[in-house]
């Protein structure tokens, strides 16, 4: 916390981006309830959610370009301010009765393309504002903005839609979007490397492909950033085994399951604030691998689960383990990686963590279906368990030293 108080820059940054989670959450919680409301249609509510996926694929390339190219804090600027105009315009269009679905579909994409942007727009930002000392502190208390917001944001958006309505929800939305927006106008000595000042105008998929070629050669990052995707096979097998094992197995209902996902909420939380205190030596890295590995067994150990007191256990230490490797993998690639290539590395580890779990869910349901919960989550536990055994193998051969 000393961090907020030593490093102004990176104050107004903290301050900037816990606005702009708060409006994140109230966002992503009032548009799919309204299009319920509007539609009365699972399908069309489905359709909702699944358009917050596209853009982070689409865009992420784009994203990455010109987050090493720009002011990066241009971009998380306009970002924010495009924001605060999606709010006003549904805010609008609700008061006046002429809001539809089709423009909350718009809009879902269009906030979406500006999440792929402060996304990697903020992580590309870190290092710029505190000492490589401090990164994984910085990493580690942005981690737990993140999830703080989280709970706030979401419970806000359900206060708000209950008090006042939908309109002066997306008022607020919008007032949190530009309230950070505003402080965002303070900082100093955030821009890229632009290949403009270079004398050529910057072409997307030439640039995006040189970034990757450059990334290769960046092993210990390269490790970092398959950790998190090893741990975004696991995420979609809880997903949609946990209602199903709270249910069948458990015998808990939708209480039992809202339970075991507050209970990886809040190891989520114990991460952040301990995961300065594991770091000795500075090797984020093999921590990071152990606990990918760690959550490869958690995860098929809740196969053998029967009582919800264990399973209640075991998600706190499954929570821990996914913040601790989240946190671990921005201060690697903060750390080792140039900066101007650090928007384009976050862009592709962004698509990386929308494509696997897509991957997953599609197919998981069969595999749930055919083989039960309990062989479901011992097998995705093991797919897990063993992809990061073998890339804790890799980086001793590659990354001895972490």
């Amino acid at each position: 916390m000393g961090l907020l108080t030593w490093e102004r820059s990176f104050l107004r940054f903290f301050l900037s981006r816990t606005l702009s989670r708060l409006g994140e959450n109230v966002f992503s919680v009032a548009v799919p309830w309204l299009v319920f409301q509007l539609t009365g249609s699972a399908l069309q509510l489905g359709l909702a959610f699944a358009l917050q996926v596209v853009p982070s694929l689409l865009i992420a390339p784009f994203a990455g370009v010109y987050v090493d190219v720009a002011s990066r804090r241009r971009v998380m600027l306009v970002s924010e301010a495009f924001r605060a105009l999606l709010g006003l315009a549904a805010a609008s269009l609700f008061l006046l009765g002429s809001l539809q679905a089709w423009y909350l579909y718009l809009a879902v994409v269009a906030h979406g393309v500006t999440t792929i942007f402060l996304t990697v727009a903020a992580g590309a930002v870190v290092p710029a504002l505190v000492d490589r000392a401090d990164l994984t502190r910085a990493n580690a208390l942005l981690g737990l903005n993140r999830n703080v917001c989280e709970i706030l944001g979401r419970v806000m958006a359900g206060l708000l839609l209950a008090w006042v309505g939908p309109a002066y929800t997306f008022l607020a939305n919008a007032a949190l979007s530009a309230a950070s927006a505003v402080l965002l106008l303070a900082l100093r000595g955030v821009e890229g490397e632009s290949p403009v000042v270079r004398g050529r105008r910057p072409r997307v998929l030439q640039d995006f492909a040189r970034g990757l070629g450059i990334l290769r050669r960046h092993g210990a990052a390269v490790l970092a950033m398959a950790d998190m995707v090893v741990v975004n096979v696991g995420i979609p097998v809880l997903a949609i085994a946990l209602p199903i094992l709270s249910e069948e197995v458990l015998r808990q209902g939708a209480a039992g399951y809202g339970l075991l996902t507050g209970a990886m909420a809040l190891g989520a939380i114990v991460a952040t604030l301990i995961a300065p205190l594991l770091v000795r030596r500075g090797d984020e890295l093999r921590l990071s691998g152990l606990a990918t590995v760690l959550f490869g067994l958690l995860v098929m150990s809740l196969g053998f689960v029967r009582a919800l007191g264990w399973g209640l256990m075991v998600m706190v230490l499954i929570g821990l383990m996914v913040d601790l490797v989240s946190v671990y993998t921005a201060s690697v690639m903060q750390r080792t990686l140039p900066s101007d290539v650090l928007g384009r590395a976050l862009a592709t580890q962004s698509t990386a963590l929308r494509i696997v779990p897509t991957i997953v869910l599609l197919s998981a349901g069969f595999l749930l279906q055919t083989f039960g919960v309990h062989t479901f989550l011992i097998v995705g536990g093991s797919v897990t368990t063993l992809s990061a055994a073998l890339l804790l193998r890799l980086r001793v051969r590659w990354c001895p030293r972490g």
